[in-house]
């Protein structure tokens, strides 16, 4: 608490003792009807009102303290003027008590000088008046009127106003204690990357932090006072209840579910909603915090893949160990069938040995899951390892009339990995590619580079895929092809994975499909 706002309190003080006494004097007068007391009272009323009026214009309260102790002395000694009484002496101690709350000794001293002349004054202009007292009664109740103002004074001084300015010290340090707990919300309200909202009992907003225009994409001119829609059409029914229940007094927190940012776009959160009550348990707001874990639940996703493909590649290696060695037998004798030119069942061994020959395939290919990832990781340009497969793919894109578009950032760096697992990675994603375009199809390859990141992005313009099949691209033995395997998206995603990378497949039907890749610069 600041000095001004100690002066003003006592300032305060004064007015509220002022101004009673003042109305005290008015309606005393009137009832006793002293009308001569009126005059004083009256010009003491004039004093409180002009008193009132600088104090509402807003006048610094060390100034004011000037006008307020000149009034209510001006007050006082009027009072003495316009009824000259031994007793309205008595009324001089007052000024002298209350202007010593000030603790100032140098005013202490300048009150009591002025008080001093004022009694001469008094005794100089009324001495006959004061005279028709007794005067062995008069020079004793002079000499008690000083040391009771003197007493005042010093019990002001040393005792009531030390303790005045304890109290005031504690507040003091309390009103620094607040102001840092709400300098440290302010700056937790400001900079946390949570997003913060707090909306009135109609759910418009009343204030929300910079997270909440970054993470929604409305800015605060936007919000307040209004209620954006924050949430998909999906989700309407769940929180119209939600915001019911809140408003009834219930919290949540850390509830998953799917919000919408200004543009549309639909991500996954995490809400913390509660009521504010005020000081008497009185519902005045409620308070809505969001988490965007859209990244949170992609690494979780990642982890239960990781562990997916682990399972998968344990089984398949002791699957593809107990089917090659009997189906090895089985492919010599049918390859020895087939030579006989005597071989009556031509027809049907020569179909045996394609489909042992897809058997076979399929074991490859399991044992390409249940390896474990190897291969020495070195430095490979990834321009000269894309150029390359599309080189391999010429005549295929020849034959199919596709047109392959690059566009690869320049300067781009080398990365560190498994140059071979990732030229195994975009073989399928082109052979897809490929299979999947029709007539005068078009492949577009595009190649960006971050600090930390390459991201490689492969799309296509074919018919697209339905949401059926876009989330069962990584089942196993899942295929639309007529001679797929359905392993070939589960490798591609078990090589990315142990690189350290992440691969997000989108497809549109009638559209296209656009598979993106961020790998790692150094893994």
């Amino acid at each position: 608490m600041k000095d001004s706002t100690i002066v003003h309190s006592r300032n305060m003080f004064i007015i509220l003792f002022f101004a009673p006494s003042v109305t005290v004097h008015l309606l005393t007068s009137l009832f006793l009807g002293f009308y001569s007391a009126m005059i004083s009272a009256l010009i003491g009323l004039f004093i409180i009102t002009v008193l009132i009026a600088l104090y509402k214009s807003g006048m610094n309260s060390l100034t004011f303290r000037i006008p307020l102790i000149i009034g209510y002395f001006l007050y006082i000694f009027i009072s003495n003027l316009v009824n000259p009484d031994i007793v309205n002496l008595f009324y001089l101690i007052f000024p002298v008590a209350l202007v010593a709350i000030y603790n100032i000794t140098w005013l202490n001293i300048l009150i009591m000088v002025i008080t001093g002349i004022e009694v001469f004054v008094l005794f100089y202009l009324f001495s006959p008046i004061y005279k028709s007292v007794d005067e062995t009664q008069l020079l004793p109740n002079i000499a008690f009127i000083f040391s009771l103002a003197v007493v005042l004074c010093l019990l002001y001084t040393f005792r009531i106003t030390p303790e005045w300015n304890n109290i005031f010290k504690e507040n003091k340090k309390l009103d620094v204690l607040l102001t840092s707990r709400e300098s440290y919300l302010d700056l937790f309200f400001e900079h946390t990357e949570d997003a913060i909202a707090v909306l009135d009992l109609d759910q418009n907003i009343v204030a929300i932090n910079p997270a909440f225009e970054r993470m929604y994409g409305w800015k605060r001119a936007e919000c307040i006072g209004h209620s954006p829609r924050l949430y998909p059409s999906s989700e309407d029914v769940t929180t119209a209840e939600r915001t019911r229940k809140v408003l009834e007094g219930k919290s949540y927190h850390f509830l998953r579910t799917k919000e919408m940012k200004k543009d549309g776009t639909v991500f996954d959160a995490e809400l913390t909603l509660a009521p504010i009550y005020d000081a008497e348990q009185k519902l005045v707001a409620t308070s809505f915090i969001a988490r965007d874990i859209t990244l949170k639940l992609q690494t979780e996703q990642l982890e239960i893949d990781t562990e997916k493909l682990k399972a998968i590649g344990a089984i398949a290696a002791g699957v593809a160990h107990e089917v090659r060695n009997p189906m090895t037998s089985i492919y010599g004798f049918v390859q020895m069938m087939n030579a006989d030119p005597a071989n009556p069942y031509r027809t049907y061994t020569e179909i045996m040995s394609s489909e042992i020959n897809r058997i076979d395939l399929i074991v490859s290919e399991f044992l390409s899951l249940s390896k474990p990832n190897l291969k020495t990781y070195s430095e490979f340009h990834i321009e000269i390892l894309l150029r390359g497969i599309v080189t391999m793919f010429e005549t295929e894109f020849k034959n199919r009339s596709i047109f392959c578009d690059m566009q690869i950032q320049k300067n781009c760096s080398m990365i560190s990995g498994n140059e071979d697992g990732m030229k195994q990675v975009f073989i399928n994603l082109f052979k897809n590619a490929c299979e999947a375009l029709l007539k005068n199809g078009i492949i577009n390859v595009i190649v960006t580079f971050q600090d930390k990141t390459v991201t490689i992005i492969i799309r296509d313009n074919g018919p697209g895929m339905n949401q059926e099949t876009l989330e069962k691209l990584y089942e196993p033995f899942y295929t639309t092809k007529n001679e797929g395997t359905g392993l070939g998206m589960l490798i591609t995603k078990k090589i990315i994975v142990d690189q350290g990378g992440t691969i997000t497949v989108t497809s549109k039907k009638n559209i296209g499909t656009e598979t993106t890749i961020i790998l790692p610069i150094n893994h």
